[in-house]
């Protein structure tokens, strides 16, 4: 039993007409018409769509439209007659649950991966640590004012005994006495996991 594909093959064959003037005289594309004469119905678009090729190309090579849409339902419906086809539509309709069964799996193992980096990055990374003030250098009098920021989890020592807690936005202010002449502020951020980072700001001291 020849199927739609072979005998629109054959009635083009005995009119003696190329693919190439097949598809400019019923303005369907040249694959299309290649896909139907090979029944790879996969490679098609829907079922409406190719009743309407099948039509044009049919008027075309001077058949019967009715007779060549018969026979390809026949073939386009019935799994038995014709193989392959059918079988590639039934996993592409199946793929689509199968992949949504999994989708929020993936996104939630996404999730987590991307969660580990950020923890793992924190960890091995060491705390973000600015002086707004003073400026390294300056010349001041006592008590001077020390203002910066850093993580908010993170606490804040300065030169050893002095500690401030950052608040939630990470900034940390102190007001600290200092012997006249030159000094250093040692300034050290150190996070939950241990990482610490620090700056020193000499100073001048010139009164208190």
């Amino acid at each position: 039993m020849k199927t739609v594909g072979q005998l629109l093959h054959g009635e083009r064959n005995k009119k003696n007409i190329s693919i190439e003037e097949l598809s400019i005289a019923t303005k369907i594309d040249e694959k299309y018409i290649e896909a139907l004469e090979a029944d790879r119905y996969d490679d098609l678009p829907s079922e409406t769509f190719t009743k309407g090729f099948i039509r044009n190309i049919s008027l075309r090579l001077g058949g019967n439209p009715e007779e060549f849409i018969a026979i390809f339902r026949r073939d386009y419906r019935n799994p038995d007659l014709k193989k392959g086809s059918n079988k590639s539509k039934s996993i592409k309709f199946k793929l689509p649950s199968v992949t949504s069964q999994f989708l929020p799996i993936v996104l939630g193992i996404i999730a987590f991966l991307v969660y580990l980096g950020f923890q793992f990055r924190a960890i091995l990374t060491p705390p973000p640590l600015a002086i707004n003030k003073p400026l390294s250098g300056s010349v001041l009098a006592s008590p001077v004012d020390i203002q910066g920021s850093t993580s908010s989890d993170s606490l804040v020592t300065i030169n050893t005994d002095n500690v401030v807690k950052p608040d939630q936005n990470g900034a940390f202010q102190i007001r600290l006495s200092l012997p006249v002449g030159e000094t250093k502020l040692i300034i050290k951020a150190t996070n939950r996991f241990g990482k610490s980072q620090n700056i020193e700001v000499p100073l001048t001291i010139i009164s208190n």
